[in-house]
C-alpha cells in the first residue's frame, strides 16, 4: 500500500469560527505559525461541525478592515476534502487538478489535519522512492 495522507499531513488542525473578526484570525495564524485554517460553523446546538470555508495568509494581505468577519473574506466555494485514507497521489492530483495549496483532511466528520503544497515537499524530502 502507497502513502496514505494520514502519514504526512499536518495535525493537530486550528480552525476558526466564520463569526471570528479578521483581527482575531490573523493573530491566531501569526500564534502559530500557519498559512491556513479551515472555518467552522455550527447549524445548530446538537450539530456537528460544518467547513463553511478556507482562509489563508493571501486572503489575508492586502487592506482589510480588521474587525469585518471572517465570513465576509473567506473562501467558501473552493474548500478541498480528503479522508485520512486517501492516498498522497489522489490528494496531489486534487490540489493540481484545483490549483490550490491547501486541502482539508476529514475522517468521520472530522477535521482530522491539513495538507498543504510544502508537506508534499517535506514527503519527497524524507521518503526515497522506488518508482
Amino acid at each position: 500500500m502507497g502513502i496514505q495522507v494520514k502519514d504526512f499531513m499536518s495535525a493537530p488542525v486550528v480552525t476558526a469560527w466564520e463569526e471570528d473578526s479578521v483581527k482575531e484570525v490573523i493573530d491566531l495564524m501569526k500564534e502559530k505559525g500557519i498559512h491556513a485554517m479551515p472555518i467552522i460553523s455550527k447549524e445548530s446546538s446538537d450539530a456537528e461541525l460544518i467547513i463553511r470555508g478556507i482562509i489563508t495568509a493571501s486572503d489575508l494581505s492586502g487592506d482589510l478592515n480588521v474587525s469585518n468577519k471572517v465570513k465576509d473574506i473567506m473562501t467558501s466555494s473552493s474548500v478541498h476534502v480528503v479522508h485520512t485514507t486517501s492516498s498522497a497521489r489522489a490528494a496531489a492530483k486534487m490540489m493540481l487538478r484545483h490549483q490550490v495549496h491547501h486541502i482539508v483532511v476529514m475522517d468521520e466528520g472530522k477535521v482530522e489535519g491539513m495538507i498543504s503544497s510544502l508537506d508534499f515537499v517535506k514527503l519527497v524530502a524524507e521518503h526515497s522512492f522506488n518508482n
